[in-house]
């Protein structure tokens, strides 16, 4: 039994994600105490309680502590996924994605799988749809982890009521990518998105804010789009990758009442250039929630050298997975080379 500290770093819903995960790969059961210790509401909210749920029905298996405001939960997983089917209803505007990247790769690792998830897919402190689709899957695919990933109906806060449907593959091919230097500016999409009880000149407004913080780059793509939700919202989000189409990156902004859409523009602009001139391969988001997948590739091929990758801005996000991942895997070292909030280096290798 493994005990894990949910007040380490980032202290919030990363930890127990990860460990759940994590512990139905490896069939080594858990028990978190301190559970999102350093939130204003601490213990299991209704979008963590709905990944407890969901992984236990994959890995059938037995859980305590598994009600709201729980600051400590006991997970002892018996298999790994076996059916090709799953539905899980959030019940909130808690992320659909959080919740797609915490049952990924057991459903990768066991049969693979389809998987409908209801609640929020453009909320807040958390990856969007566009950035799960867009930047995650693609550099997951680099590791020969295989998916699709489909939006049937948007969901914003509070209301969500959002839908995305995934396909996972089994993972039967196993590669470290050889990683450009740098991200060099390849093709860049910006996608402008407004609820259909919103004026559309948001939408332009946004879009146009963006564009001011875009100008001189080449092949800019642009999508503008009014959708049904149940919950007004507005987002614009910008998706890069690098000139091999082998990097991604992606940023994502919220719109809400009294934020100019202008600024909700040029933010996700200012945010793209800001990484670029860090000169580093992955921006702050991407580093964290790859470190996953990679960490599995690594222990696979497993390497006589190590693999190092560089992140525009080491987070306590990427800290907490190079601090948790190896609690699962003795063998694999994860070591992080700089100061928080600068740019750094992640280094993993066997010992």
């Amino acid at each position: 039994m493994l005990f894990i500290d949910g007040a380490y770093g980032e202290g919030g819903g990363q930890v127990l994600r990860t460990a759940l995960s994590l512990s139905v790969i490896t069939g080594k059961p858990f028990k978190i105490f301190n559970l999102r210790a350093n939130r204003p509401k601490p213990g299991l909210q209704p979008q963590h309680l709905a990944c407890v749920k969901a992984t236990a029905h994959l890995a059938e298996a037995e859980v305590k502590g598994d009600i709201l405001g729980s600051q400590e939960l006991t997970f002892i997983p018996k298999k790994l996924p076996e059916r090709s089917c799953y539905r899980f209803n959030i019940g909130t505007a808690g992320s659909t994605l959080l919740l797609f990247q915490t049952v990924l790769y057991p459903l990768s690792l066991s049969k693979g799988g389809e998987v409908l998830i209801e609640g929020g897919t453009h909320v807040p402190f958390s990856p969007c749809y566009h950035y799960i689709k867009e930047v995650f899957l693609p550099t997951v695919k680099l590791l020969g982890l295989e998916g699709d990933l489909s939006l049937e109906s948007y969901g914003f806060y509070p209301a969500g009521g959002g839908r995305i449907k995934a396909v996972v593959k089994p993972w039967e091919r196993f590669s470290l990518p050889k990683l450009p230097e740098s991200f060099i500016p390849g093709e860049i999409s910006v996608y402008s998105i407004v609820s259909e009880r919103l004026p559309f000149h948001i939408v332009e407004r946004q879009l146009n804010g963006a564009l001011t913080e875009l100008e001189g780059f080449e092949k800019v793509s642009v999508y503008k789009e009014r959708v049904k939700a149940k919950s007004d919202g507005t987002f614009v989000f910008l998706g890069a990758t690098d000139q091999e189409k082998i990097l991604h990156a992606g940023f994502t902004e919220l719109g809400k009442k009294g934020y100019p859409a202008e600024e909700v523009g040029k933010k996700v602009g200012k945010e793209w250039k800001n990484f670029l001139s860090t000169k580093a391969q992955f921006e702050e988001h991407l580093a964290d929630q790859v470190l996953i997948p990679l960490s599995l590739v690594f222990l696979k091929v497993q390497p006589s050298e190590f693999f190092e990758f560089s992140v525009a801005k080491i987070t306590k996000h990427l800290l907490t997975q190079a601090w948790l991942i190896p609690k699962f895997f003795p063998e694999l070292k994860i070591i992080v080379e700089g100061k928080e909030g600068e740019k750094g280096y992640v280094n993993l290798y066997l010992g």
